[in-house]
């Protein structure tokens, strides 16, 4: 049975902007063996699954620094410091990145981003009766564009690749769960 691992120590190695890389020391139960760790410690996240009322799903462009592609992606972002509540945070990531607000949000769960590296977590939401209601509120790292798709056009991009980010297709996934249970 596995157990969890004895943790032995931790030292920050660097922190930046948002996010600090920390070693933690842990022994192995079934080995003794102390092994290091490299973690990611950031704030928790939030992803929305936008639909307007006529059924199409708001999402949004953008450049990653990461892969160097433009991708397509659902709006989301950090829980900024002092916001408490998920909930709040994704309305304020919803309406920056889209111009849109929701009439309805419902909780769809939350996930590990990352777990083998990363010690936060993912908060998704369902926002239903989007629509504009503005300008966008893109931060300076930004370069959006906003783009809706109809519901039934999303697999069909997730199969061909077009959407290829993991936590846009974890919150697709718990959001299609949430809708088998609702059938």
């Amino acid at each position: 049975m596995t157990k969890p691992w004895e943790k032995l120590g931790d030292e920050i190695l660097t922190q930046h902007l948002v996010f600090d890389v920390r070693c933690s020391r842990q022994r192995s139960p079934r080995t003794g063996v102390e092994v290091p760790f490299f973690l990611i410690d950031t704030a928790n996240w939030v992803n929305i699954v936008p639909v307007t009322a006529d059924g199409e799903v708001v999402f949004v462009r953008q450049w990653r620094q990461g892969n160097e592609r433009v991708s397509l992606e659902l709006p989301g972002g950090l829980i900024d410091p002092g916001e408490v509540d998920p909930l709040h945070a994704a309305a304020r990531e919803l309406r920056e990145e889209t111009g849109h607000v929701a009439a309805e949000w419902i909780t769809l769960g939350d996930n590990n981003p990352n777990p083998s590296m990363m010690t936060n977590r993912c908060f998704v939401f369902l926002a239903k009766g989007c629509t504009s209601a503005g300008e966008l509120q893109q931060d300076l790292s930004e370069d959006i564009e906003v783009v809706t798709v109809a519901a039934a056009d999303i697999d069909g991009l997730v199969r061909s690749g077009e959407i290829d980010h993991a936590i846009v297709l974890a919150t697709i996934a718990m959001w299609r769960a949430h809708e088998l249970a609702d059938a």
